[in-house]
């Protein structure tokens, strides 16, 4: 009689246990190494990103210089921290632009409907024609390359996807049984919008923002591997790349300098948002 008292008592402990998955750990590790070279890197590594030193060019590391020097005997590692803060600038920039034009479109588009709808997606769809890095490269032709056009260029180009995607998310949203009873009760429009609308839409909007933010640092990279990013000698993670770019079959460790903080971000942040994702999920069918 002893044993079955001894399984029932460990056998809740067993299930009520919660293992946080390998991904999960990687991404939040990834993501807080990201955090730690945005906000004391630069102070860290203590080296001025923009000393030349010409009889110091393509130097390897040291203790006096972390990952050596590039073609100009600057401190490889000192723009790369202060290149993360450009890039997180950036992408942080580019997605509240996106955020900010995408939910009231999104939520006026799916609720009222009729030609509000019809006119938006119209537009949408305009812009759906074009490649979003097409898009972004006009605006920047137009504006010409800076810190401030690339968040516009990347915000413009990252609106439309998100506007039709929160436009279904209220849809679905609209028609559930629960806001029919607000409507039955006498709620006005608006605070149908404010209680049940946009509270549903939150798990929505914080899973989608981690995405666009991985896509935003490799978007940011693409346009300055072009030349069409922040401009030297300012530095970023894009505008490091092209850099290296003259020199990478006599110095590739340059551009495997530039390249890795890219490929790390861009997979912290698809990892964090697919455990995002999941643990919404499962709170909200559970």
């Amino acid at each position: 009689m002893t044993a079955p008292a001894a399984v029932l008592v460990t056998e809740p402990r067993a299930v009520g246990r919660r293992r946080t998955p390998l991904l999960t750990v990687v991404g939040a590790t990834l993501g807080l190494l990201v955090l730690l070279t945005i906000a004391i890197g630069p102070w860290l590594i203590g080296k001025d990103p923009y000393a030349i030193d010409v009889g110091n060019r393509f130097a390897g590391p040291s203790a006096a210089h972390w990952l050596g020097t590039d073609e100009l005997g600057r401190d490889v590692a000192s723009r790369i921290a202060h290149g993360a803060r450009a890039t997180a600038l950036i992408a942080l920039g580019a997605v509240a632009l996106a955020t900010a034009v995408a939910i009231p479109l999104g939520v006026l588009t799916g609720f009222l409907g009729g030609w509000v709808d019809l006119v938006v997606t119209r537009v949408v769809d305009l812009f759906f024609a074009i490649p979003s890095l097409l898009v972004a490269i006009g605006v920047v032709g137009l504006f010409g390359p800076s810190l401030t056009t690339t968040i516009l260029a990347l915000g413009l180009s990252y609106w439309p996807f998100y506007t039709r995607l929160i436009r279904a998310a209220v849809v679905g949203i609209r028609s559930r049984p629960y806001v029919d009873a607000a409507r039955v009760l006498g709620a006005s429009r608006l605070r149908v919008i404010r209680t049940d609308i946009l509270t549903g839409l939150v798990p929505l909007v914080l899973v989608q923002t981690t995405v666009l933010l991985g896509f935003a640092i490799l978007d940011e990279a693409a346009l300055g591997f072009l030349g069409l990013g922040v401009q030297p000698p300012q530095a970023s993670w894009g505008s490091r790349l092209a850099e290296s770019r003259e020199f990478i079959l006599a110095h590739p460790e340059l551009a495997l300098v530039a390249g890795v903080p890219i490929v790390l971000a861009v997979f912290a942040m698809n990892l964090l948002s697919d455990s995002l994702r999941d643990r919404l999920d499962a709170k909200r069918t559970g």
